[in-house]
């Protein structure tokens, strides 16, 4: 698969604000975008998000470059036959704080190397960026914790997203460590293409979770969140008895849409939390709709009845 030019710099908000053409962060200043490596030959599964917490989604990298594939030494061999047990493998190698084989095994020929006017590779440039405890530069008794949250097909709102990785995989990641102002969790995106018959990491960035938007299951199931999330779990799962009892009463056209969205095979994830007004009253979701694989922005209004909060309007802009 041809890659993108490799960019660099400091995360940027939101993931759902980066264009796609920029999957990977925005230059630094003053910095020119890297000049592609040869081309690749397409492989058909490429991306894994995860996610590394990859990405989510505003920091970004694309490392241009050759450099011929050595194992590290000292660690234990890797299952990189596919997405999910590469991303398994990239867990494993930082949470053994073992960058030697993350970056000489699991990481892509052009991550590994040299980032400019510095002695380190490309791919722990970006690593120690985000994950600042990592950098050997730090003086920092922090222990950053991994964990692949999920491995699932790339999202047009993804922030690596574009028309050369469409059909890839991405593998969603979080990590998390103490620091001075309190706990420090963050949200990234692994990007993996097969290379050589095995997956590996071609693209990687993390951001905090706050910058990510997209919200974990609310632990309150009756909260505006937790109802809107509820709605989209049954949507998803084709289940309009139960979506029906996160719609308004009076909401005739809501019930109209969810059961075309069923019949479709429409899927619906929330993209931020929902936000209500000061009287707790009404309240606004904004989700994304996924379609015929296309994914458009999705959203809606809700409001109190007496069993709770529902839907009393919603929209999709897909066609």
């Amino acid at each position: 698969m041809t890659q993108p030019p490799y960019q660099s710099g400091p995360p940027p908000g939101p993931w759902n604000q980066q264009p796609p053409q920029q999957p990977w962060g925005q230059p630094h200043p003053g910095m020119p975008p890297m000049p592609p490596g040869p081309p690749r030959k397409k492989s058909p599964v490429v991306f894994v998000v995860i996610g590394l917490v990859a990405l989510l989604l505003g920091t970004g990298l694309l490392w241009p470059g050759w450099m011929k594939s050595k194992p590290a030494t000292g660690s234990a061999p890797v299952d990189q036959s596919t997405p999910e047990n590469a991303a398994k493998a990239v867990e494993d190698a930082l949470n053994r704080r073992d960058i030697d084989q993350f970056v000489n095994v699991l990481v892509c020929k052009d991550g590994r190397t040299k980032a400019e006017n510095k002695d380190i590779s490309r791919a722990e440039e970006i690593l120690y960026r985000d994950v600042q405890p990592l950098d050997p530069r730090n003086k920092s008794d922090a222990e950053p914790v991994f964990k692949v949250d999920e491995v699932r097909e790339i999202r047009p709102s993804d922030p690596v997203y574009n028309d050369a990785n469409k059909d890839s995989t991405v593998a969603i990641m979080s990590v998390e460590y103490p620091t001075d102002s309190g706990p420090e969790k963050r949200r990234g995106v692994l990007a993996l293409f097969q290379e050589d018959n095995r997956y590996v990491v071609c693209e990687m960035g993390f951001v905090p979770v706050a910058d990510s938007q997209e919200p974990p299951p609310d632990p309150d199931p009756n909260s505006p969140t937790g109802r809107v999330q509820a709605f989209a779990k049954a949507i998803n799962a084709k289940d309009i008895a139960a979506a029906r009892l996160y719609i308004c009463s009076t909401a005739r056209a809501v019930n109209t849409w969810a059961e075309k969205a069923i019949a479709a095979g429409g899927q619906l994830r929330l993209h931020e939390k929902v936000t209500t007004t000061k009287a707790e009253d009404s309240g606004q979701a904004r989700l994304w709709y996924t379609l015929n694989g296309t994914e458009t922005k999705a959203g809606g209004f809700l409001k109190k009845e007496s069993d709770g909060w529902c839907l009393f309007t919603f929209n999709s802009d897909a066609k």
